[in-house]
């Protein structure tokens, strides 16, 4: 990932659906193809610069340049002072040209210190979810508006998992979770401490936010180690490049981080006392 804004022709060697010239062939006549890169001006407009695109793989030749893929955008203020903060809130935005994805603007969290990119759940804030009929210009502007209002109140959110400290029992319920979110525990069978290894003297502490970070690299980035079940056979956990994957995994990391910060908040706890 780049911390300089990507040029068109940068997007393009990285992610070439992003300039899709036509839908990919068999589309019906309601159909309103939209290309991406038709509202790149919009964000750039609103202040926010591409800083890293990619595109799914696909294994039929016949999508190729079509598949969906993902840009994530600074803003300007970020981008003039890149070591500001420890993260920094970013815009996701998805899409496609063969039918199997609307525009889609995320919220997400970029972390400095290890480059994980957190990615917001939509029941969170109001995600954007964009069809391509009757599609115009003025919706993309109101989601990234909308997105941006946003951010504010996740700031808050993250402070709030910087102030909470777990115990090794709630360390290991949230690997635990994690787990099952992301492999099959019928059949892989792992041990929570692989989620809990410290990476980096940044995350050497029981922090929510520490654990959440150090749980969420080693389901992401992969070579989380565990065995089959029914086998005994040791496997390895490899990276998760999918975007859809990526994303689903995160969202419903964060989601079962946010819960934890709740049970654990000063009034959940007089409420149940």
């Amino acid at each position: 990932m780049s911390t300089i804004p990507l040029t068109d022709a940068q997007l393009r060697a990285a992610a070439p659906s992003i300039f899709a010239e036509t839908p990919i062939d068999g589309v019906s006549d309601r159909y309103a193809f939209v290309p991406t890169h038709s509202v790149l001006e919009t964000f750039r407009t609103a202040g926010y610069y591409p800083i890293m695109a990619s595109e799914s793989k696909v294994r039929n030749s016949e999508n190729y340049g079509y598949q969906k893929h993902i840009i994530q955008f600074r803003s300007i203020d970020n981008l003039l002072r890149p070591d500001a903060k420890e993260e920094y809130a970013d815009i996701i935005l998805t899409n496609s040209h063969n039918r199997s994805s609307s525009f889609i603007v995320d919220l997400s969290y970029w972390r400095i210190v290890c480059a994980n990119m957190l990615v917001i759940p939509s029941h969170t804030f109001v995600q954007h979810s964009i069809i391509h009929s009757g599609f115009n210009l003025s919706k993309v502007s109101t989601a990234i508006n909308e997105v941006v209002s946003y951010m504010p109140k996740m700031e808050q959110e993250i402070e709030k998992f910087k102030s909470i400290y777990l115990s090794e029992l709630e360390q290991h319920s949230l690997a635990k979770a994690a787990i099952d979110i992301r492999f099959d525990t019928d059949i892989q069978k792992v041990e929570t401490q692989e989620l809990l290894y410290v990476q980096r003297e940044e995350d050497d502490n029981a922090s929510l936010w520490s654990v959440f970070n150090r749980i969420q690299e080693s389901i992401i980035r992969g070579g989380v180690r565990g065995s089959n079940r029914s086998t005994g056979r040791a496997f390895t956990s490899k990276p998760i490049t999918a975007i859809d994957t990526n994303l689903k995994l995160n969202k419903e990391l964060f989601s079962t981080v946010q819960m934890i910060a709740d049970l654990k908040s000063p009034s959940y706890l007089m409420a149940a006392a």
